[in-house]
């Protein structure tokens, strides 16, 4: 088994709680000179040291993972290109805070105040996407409410009783699903949605007001009123897909069918996304699922959508890779579309993803399209349907990166502008098809090959 050292994570942790290492020595159980042999990474972490430190800062035992680190080191490659790998790793497992530091310095041509919708990612991405005590809560109610054959006229009557809302249904003809209007205190519903969207959108109503003390103790540290108002958007959201499909059964049925979307979807009356979405947020210590990534996509690449309860490297810059499947999910749709890709990193990781679409319009007018993606670390493969007759070896998998602005792979066909960081070489006195070959740190050339048609 490998050894894992956390003296920086320890150090920051001991710190933060003000405490000397004489006490938090005591604390543990152990003695103070192993402790500070765990702080200066003399000695690795131990289960047993694991164990106490969670149960006595109640901190999960992913706060130790290596998949955090990842993700620093990823950020801080777009920044500093041309600083080593190695470098980078040790830089932010000595240094954790500080390394997170640099990241919200702004960047060139970046606005001095971090976005409320990347404040929000952040959070979200921080939080591993699983929010404990609300989802707890959505499931109770969702137990409450009954089997989908009950639960609509049940929500809608809690809704009255409790807060004195009355649903209509059927009410709007387009326009928005949900439309409350506080001084009536009426909640209308727009015509031709199913079943499982109605009881979303109830939902949604009945969380954001019943559970909204919740909700704001979970946004409070947010930077902004504007960055809190979307994350409450966000956790109602959230609140409502975990009424829609409740944690135990949706985790159940995932287990029975093998992680088969389609399957599932069909149990509980929802669409290839929003049970992707939900599948993604299952994360529950004691009763875990497949740690996936989600994200949707348009045609152009750009992701409207992202949730990670692991560690994949979004690009926060650029576009998307082209070789990346949720691109050619849309040359065939109503398909399934899989494909075992290794990031620059070495790294692999199975993925799959369908072309999705949105409500039906008039005549002439074009209708929302969409790539949906669903993702996992090639070690949980086995567990899904979708990884049978595929192979699975990593020297098979496609070569993906993170977006061709920070993708530092130096022979990809497919490249559309070099690694932003890098001088461009040029020599006009050789016609090469390496149109962006760009200058490393030592001098060397790189091999950033993109083959132009003639």
């Amino acid at each position: 088994m490998t050894k894992h050292f956390a003296g920086a994570r320890i150090r920051t942790l001991r710190r933060q709680h003000d405490l000397t290492q004489v006490q938090m020595a005591k604390r543990l159980d152990i003695s103070t000179s192993y402790l500070n042999q765990l702080e200066n990474n003399q000695r690795p972490l131990t289960v047993s040291v694991l164990l106490q430190i969670t149960e006595s800062f109640d901190v999960e035992a992913t706060y130790f993972s290596d998949d955090q680190d990842l993700r620093i080191v990823h950020e801080l490659a777009e920044l500093l290109p041309e600083t080593p790998e190695d470098e980078l790793i040790d830089f932010t497992a000595r240094y954790p805070e500080m390394a997170r530091s640099v990241l919200r310095l702004p960047r060139p041509g970046q606005a001095k105040e971090e976005s409320p919708y990347q404040a929000v990612r952040e959070f979200f991405y921080q939080g591993r996407n699983f929010f404990h005590e609300l989802d707890f809560a959505a499931e109770e109610f969702a137990t409450w409410a009954g089997v989908r054959q009950l639960r609509l006229t049940r929500i809608a009557t809690a809704l009255d009783e409790e807060f004195g809302i009355t649903s209509r249904f059927n009410k709007i003809s387009g326009g928005p699903r949900r439309v409350f209007n506080p001084e009536t205190r009426e909640l209308l519903l727009r015509t031709g949605l199913t079943e499982a969207q109605q009881c979303f959108e109830l939902a949604f109503q009945y969380g954001i007001t019943k559970e909204s003390s919740l909700i704001d103790d979970y946004v409070a540290d947010l930077p902004s009123e504007e960055s809190r108002k979307i994350a409450r958007l966000g956790l109602a959201q959230y609140y409502a897909a975990a009424v829609t499909m409740p944690y135990g059964k949706i985790l159940k049925a995932a287990d029975e069918t093998r992680y088969d979307i389609e399957l599932i979807a069909a149990r509980f009356g929802t669409g290839f996304e929003s049970t992707c979405q939900r599948l993604s947020t299952l994360q529950r210590p004691g009763s875990r699922a497949v740690p996936f990534f989600f994200v949707r996509t348009d045609r152009a690449g750009n992701i409207s959508k992202r949730q990670s309860s692991s560690t994949f490297h979004f690009s926060r810059t650029g576009g998307t890779c082209p070789l990346w499947v949720v691109h050619r999910a849309f040359e065939t749709s109503n398909r399934i579309t899989r494909q075992v890709a290794v990031m620059p990193d070495g790294r692999a990781y199975l993925w799959i993803a369908r072309m999705v679409k949105g409500a039906v319009q008039a005549f002439g007018q074009p209708s929302k399209e969409f790539s949906v993606g669903l993702g996992c670390d090639l070690d949980h493969a086995h567990r899904l349907v979708y990884a049978d007759q595929l192979n699975l070896n990593p020297a098979a998998a496609t070569p993906i990166g993170p977006g061709c602005a920070t993708c530092l792979r130096d022979d990809c066909a497919q490249r559309a502008f070099p690694v932003e960081g890098r001088k461009v070489a040029l020599d006009l006195n050789v016609t090469t098809d390496a149109v962006y070959e760009t200058v490393l740190s030592s001098g060397r050339r790189s091999q950033a090959n993109d083959a132009q048609p003639q």
